[in-house]
This record gives C-alpha cells, structure tokens and sequence, in this order.
C-alpha cells in the first residue's frame, strides 16, 4: 500500500508511549509479528543496554537451535545520535543485534551500525515500524484506518504485553502519593515519603526501581531524599520541565527484598 509516512505520524506514534519501557513492551508484539520466539524485557538493572531478547530460526523444518538476538530499544523524538549506536556495538556479546526506535538513524550512525561484519548492527527506524503495519493490516495494532495512529491501539498493545506488575493502575492502589515540585526536578533530588524514609533511615543506599528500572541510590538522611536522579527524571521527561504543577509520584517499599518501587505519573 502507497503510504507517505509523515513527520506527524511519527511523532503521533511517539506520543503512544509514556516512557521507554512502554515502547519495549510494545516491541514484544513488533517481534513476534517479525517471526521472533522467545521474546523477553530484560530486568531493568544490569542489562549493560541490552532492552529485549528475542530468538529466530530461519529453517523452521529442522531441528536447529534458533539465533538469540540482543535488542536495545530507543523512544526517541529527534534522531538517534552515532554514540548510541557504537555503545550497543562496544556491549561485550556476540549474539546478533538489533537497535529499534521511534525516530531515525544518522547518516553516520547508519555506517557505524554497518562497518563491522561480525558486528553489524540491525537498524530499525520508526518510519519503517509504521511502513510495516500498513502493509499488514491484518496485524493493524497502530492505525485508525486513514491510516491515522491510534494511541488507544498502541496502548493496547502494550497493556496485552506488559508484566501486570506494571500496570499502573493497578501499582496506584495503596501507595504512598509523594508530590514532586518543579524545585525538586531543578535540584536532581527525590523526597522520600516520611513513613518509607523511617524504613531505610538506617541504610547510607538502597534500591531503588523507577519506571522498572533498579538503582541504588544514595540517601541524604538531613534533607530526607535520594540524590543521583537527573538520569531518572530525563527519562521521565521531568528533566526539562518548567510548569508550576506539582508532579505525582507512587510509592511501596518491599521490605523483603529491600527494595523501594516508584511509578511517576
């Protein structure tokens, strides 16, 4: 089907995901549809940028072990810088790889992803995830046929998906609500809830997973709040932001696992 795909469905498919880790979810269905098996969202620390796995066999009629493949996945708006793409190459793997995102490649990161036959890099762009769907409406998980993106769709996509651990709404019951101001964004630190700080009080650091991603993070006990976070709130899309409203954060603290898990609104 002759579709112009254009800079606004682009950016309308961006719009879909609220955080990256959306878009991983989302790249489960992506791959399947693909012909992968076996796909998987790593655990969010440790994965030395490595987002999903995946497996595919190309001889499906005899008994080989499929391929593994590493995936790492950007939600990017403008395009994906060169540096990107050398750090997944420079990962210490040798499984095949693939580097997926919602935007585009530079000329120069095309050729990085290229220069290296035994680790050529996979490249798949936004345009050409989209390219797809419309050319597979029977798979059609993106559009409003016009063909218009369907935020609703894509975020179907993603709840079928998705660990329900994740689930939000689900997650939103019975937490601690932590409001968080436009000083706090500014300042790179995270208040802790008062009943959660007398939890880890005792500890200088403790574990931390934002938006499913794990960090340990270092606690300053006078001013009660976790510091090292300006990598946290950019991928929350808190790093630039200038608005007067205080910002909802999500609190539960699993004690058996000294673990602290927060979802951002």
């Amino acid at each position: 089907m002759n579709v112009e795909i254009t800079n606004s469905m682009l950016n309308d498919f961006y719009e879909c995901f609220r955080t990256g880790y959306e878009f991983e979810f989302f790249l489960k269905r992506f791959l399947e549809d693909l012909g992968f098996t076996d796909i998987k969202v790593t655990k969010r620390s440790g994965d030395k940028g490595i987002d999903l796995i995946a497996y595919k066999s190309s001889i499906l009629s005899l008994d080989i072990d499929p391929e593994k493949y590493i995936i790492q996945a950007k939600r990017y708006k403008n395009t994906v810088p060169v540096k990107e793409i050398r750090e997944f190459k420079g990962t210490s793997s040798y499984e095949k790889r693939i580097f997926i995102t919602t935007s585009a490649f530079t000329g120069s990161g095309i050729e990085e992803a290229e220069n290296d036959s035994f680790r050529k890099i996979i490249l798949i762009n936004g345009e050409q995830i989209l390219r797809f769907y419309i050319e597979h409406p029977e798979r059609d998980y993106i559009f409003d046929w016009n063909p218009v993106v369907s935020a609703k769709k894509v975020r179907n996509t993603i709840k079928d998906n998705s660990d329900k651990r994740y689930d939000k709404e689900e997650f939103k019951k019975n937490c601690i609500i932590r409001l968080i101001s436009n000083n706090d964004i500014r300042a790179r630190i995270l208040p802790i809830p008062a009943e959660i700080f007398e939890k880890v009080k005792k500890y200088k650091s403790y574990n931390v997973e934002i938006e499913g991603k794990q960090k340990k993070l270092n606690i300053n006990h006078e001013r009660r709040y976790f510091g090292g976070v300006t990598e946290i709130y950019k991928d929350a899309g808190y790093y630039d932001y200038k608005g007067e409203n205080k910002k909802e954060s999500y609190w539960k603290i699993d004690e058996n696992e000294n673990k602290i898990i927060i979802e951002f609104e």
